[in-house]
This record gives C-alpha cells, structure tokens and sequence, in this order.
C-alpha cells in the first residue's frame, strides 16, 4: 500500500512531504549533502492511497500547499516539486549511474563506525545464509593488478602489527 507523509516540526508545521511504502515515513532519507532524520512517531502524518499514482498526486498537493523553502515560498524542505521517483528495482542504467556517483567517495572515521555498530547483533537465519551462498557460488573475482595486491599485503600487515601492539598492550 502506498501513501503519502508528512513530517513535523515539535509545533506541528510540517518541514518535509514524501511518498512512500512500507517503514518509508519512518526511516532516515539521504540526499546529496545532507541527512535528514526521521521524526519521532507520534510527528509522522500519514494519508493512505489507493495506488502509487495517487500518493504521487497528494505528494505534489502537499508540497503546492505548504510550499517549498528553498525557493522561498513555504516551510517544507523539499528540494523538488513531489511526483518523481520510482519505486522497486532500478535499471541497469540507473544502477551504473548511482554507482558512477558513489565511486572514489571516502568515508568519515565516524560514519564507518556507524555502520560498524549498525551491524552488531544482527542473526542471519539459516534460509538467509544459504540464500546468500547460492547467490555467491560461481561468482569470480575480478582480476587485481600486482600494484593492488602489494598495496593490500602492506595494508594487512600494518594492520596486524597494529592490532597486536594494542593487544599486547591491553594485556600488561
């Protein structure tokens, strides 16, 4: 079921209008240069649709009502006009174009320890393991260059002295 939200400010005016499907309405959204954290439950308003087309329609309603910040004309912090996107799996064409994007970004030291610490305690089923095996079998490596593997040789290497110093350090 799709539907339309809306996000609020703790004095109830609204700062972000989206069309979603599921936890859509209560998950973080990212977008270039920022983040944008979802509200507390109880400042998430929902109106249900009967099809995708209509949550686009109430998207665009949302935003032409409240208007938009960036262009000076509201108070929501949309950055377009609603009614784009798509939902379910993308093109091969839009997927080598996200990746051509993310390619070369670095990682903060925090937000690596973010989703380090998003991972811990997660129990993968057994179904899930052998899904994912299946998945993986017969998949190859790509081919590194002689330059990557002593680059990565070193790396490790570092790595292992470090961790055995802290080790022994610890232990004393």
């Amino acid at each position: 079921m799709f539907y339309t939200y809306l996000w609020l400010r703790e004095d109830g005016t609204p700062y972000y209008a989206g069309k979603g499907k599921g936890n859509r309405a209560y998950t973080r959204h990212l977008a270039p240069n920022r983040k944008m954290k979802a509200p507390p439950k109880e400042c998430v308003v929902i109106y249900p649709a009967e099809s995708e087309a209509d949550a686009f329609e109430t998207e665009i309603a949302l935003i032409w009502y409240y208007g938009r910040k960036d262009l000076g004309l509201g108070c929501l912090r949309n950055l377009t006009n609603g009614g784009e996107g798509t939902y379910g799996p993308k093109t091969l064409e839009h997927r080598l174009k996200i990746g051509a994007a993310h390619r070369g970004m670095k990682r903060t030291a925090e937000t690596k320890r973010n989703i380090a610490e998003s991972h811990i305690g997660i129990l993968h089923t057994e179904e899930w393991k052998i899904n994912h095996s299946k998945q993986l079998t017969g998949r190859k490596r790509p081919p590194r260059s002689q330059e990557w593997t002593d680059n990565y040789k070193r790396s490790m290497k570092k790595y292992w002295e470090r961790n055995k110093e802290a080790t022994n350090d610890s232990s004393q």
